[in-house]
């Protein structure tokens, strides 16, 4: 009788630990995933301000237009490693569809527009406001992924 009780609690308590564990597994990644995401907007924010300031990018070889550049359903998409290592630039197809890249796990897609300073009046632009989205898988589709969205305000680097 004991080993029959035994065995029930057994069988109980084995499916409720593996459960735990995937479970456990699953918030792990996603911790991971969100502590990449904030490291990954802050390394992209500071390469785009290079690139803004005339200075060589691996991220952005030519240098994109300040203060707009890309778009919502047309953004600039870099792909990354499970490292945060970039990889290369995407295209369109990787931003809705997946990357193919075998190493790629962060997709990251961006856009920027004009922010108007308040108080300020002036002709030229002086902000842009840059929307950064990393997301993870980057082999998913768009809306299986899991997304960070982030926004920086990135001020003119060169006098205009």
């Amino acid at each position: 009788m004991e080993s029959v009780i035994a065995l029930g609690v057994i069988a109980i308590a084995v499916p409720l630990i593996l459960g735990a564990t995937t479970l456990s597994a699953r918030t792990r990644r996603n911790a991971e995933a969100d502590t990449h995401s904030a490291w990954l907007a802050r390394t992209i924010q500071q390469e785009l301000t290079e690139a803004w300031q005339d200075r060589p990018s691996t991220m952005f070889p030519t240098q994109p237009d300040f203060p707009n550049f890309g778009s919502v359903d047309e953004p600039e998409v870099l792909l990354f490693d499970q490292d945060g290592n970039f990889l290369i630039r995407g295209n369109n197809s990787d931003y809705a569809d997946g990357s193919s890249h075998d190493k790629a796990v962060y997709l990251v897609s961006l856009y920027a527009t004009e922010q108007k300073p308040a108080n300020v009046n002036s002709a030229e632009p002086l902000l842009s406001r840059v929307e950064i989205t990393v997301a993870h898988s980057a082999h998913s589709q768009l809306a299986k992924r899991i997304a960070f969205d982030y926004t920086v305000l990135i001020p003119r680097q060169i006098a205009p």
